[in-house]
């Protein structure tokens, strides 16, 4: 265990790279917008209005064992746009829960092939924790993802603070970032920086295939010691006429303990853009070196699509232990409206 102050067992520290990282990345797209300025001058005005998006979603559970209730699970509004010549802003709050700030950035994109982002937004790594909620073919998102993914294994619904690098190149998409750490809305707790990143290729329209890691240090408090707190995971999708087959897998461990989990999933449109049948199994292993702990859930599920994003979705979620026999198990319904 070490101080949150000093390095451990080794362990290099960079306290440059950050900035390093982002005036690197500045001056090329700088370079890239002289190159198109020769042309078409830097406008200071915004060309576009802002967009201003939205969506609600408002959740019925009914438990086996448990309190059935409704609720006003998220209340979501967005707001977007440019400032300037390629360079945009996005703002995002969530009034059904707390902390309100959800995403909080500006994005430098002067090509494709490379930009950056720098703020609160989403940690690039894992398919399913960067699809946004209002896009999931089932309400819930798997356990591995919602345990383990960094941004939801400290309760800060998949973001950090920090910069991050992205683009595409040919088949390829990739996006690396520097992180707090420390979740959405706070400062960082040591003098660590995290680092994540994602990559995926697309070898056919159909087909995607990808990895993340995460490696970082975890402060219980500013006085506290710190931790490893790494994840890695890989992911495929395959969409093809209406039927769809998703899966991950992911690994998170820290100084003591080694985790895993992993899901399936199976989704078919009986009526196209209309009704769709999902399969979901996922499986969550909270420690490797322990027996019997494993926790299990398959979700059966059906998306009923009113208009765009607007739908109703119901679930049927059947909760098992390793250890034997079913624990819980639970029928959702939610409907969400989008403008």
């Amino acid at each position: 265990m070490n101080s949150p102050t000093k390095p451990s067992g080794g362990r290099r520290r960079f306290p440059g790279v950050v900035p390093l990282l982002l005036i690197g990345c500045l001056a090329a797209c700088a370079a890239s917008s002289r190159a198109e300025d020769k042309k078409e001058p830097v406008s200071l005005a915004v060309s576009r209005p802002l967009k201003l998006t939205g969506f609600g979603q408002f959740l019925y559970a009914g438990w086996e064992k448990g309190v059935d209730s409704f609720s006003a699970r998220r209340v979501r509004l967005t707001l977007a746009g440019p400032v300037l010549k390629n360079v945009n802003f996005r703002v995002m709050a969530d009034l059904a829960r707390s902390p309100l700030l959800v995403d909080a950035l500006v994005e430098f994109s002067f090509h494709k092939n490379i930009g950056v982002r720098a703020g609160q937004f989403q940690i690039p790594f894992s398919l399913e924790s960067l699809t946004s909620v209002a896009d999931l073919d089932t309400i819930n998102r798997s356990q591995p993802v919602e345990k383990f993914a960094p941004g939801r294994d400290n309760s800060s619904q998949g973001r950090d603070v920090g910069v991050a690098v992205f683009g595409e190149y040919s088949i390829l998409e990739y996006a690396l970032g520097v992180f707090n750490g420390s979740g959405i809305n706070k400062l960082d707790t040591n003098s660590h920086k995290d680092f994540g990143g994602r990559a995926v290729i697309h070898p056919a329209g159909f087909l995607s295939v990808g990895g993340s890691f995460y490696k970082g240090r975890r402060s219980p408090g500013p006085a506290g010691p710190s931790v490893a707190r790494d994840m890695t995971g890989l992911e495929f999708s395959a969409v093809h006429s209406g039927a769809s087959l998703k899966g991950e897998y992911i690994h998170a461990g820290d100084d003591v303990v080694s985790r895993s989990g992993w899901y399936l999933q199976a989704g078919y449109f009986f009526l196209p853009k209309k009704l769709q049948g999902v399969v979901k199994y996922d499986s969550l292993d909270r420690n490797l070196d322990a027996a019997g702990d494993r926790a299990n859930i398959l979700t059966l599920g059906v998306n009923w699509i009113l208009s765009g994003r607007n739908r109703l979705q119901l679930n049927y979620e059947i909760h098992r232990l390793e250890s034997g026999g079913t624990d819980n198990s639970a029928v959702l319904a939610q409907l969400q409206v989008a403008f």
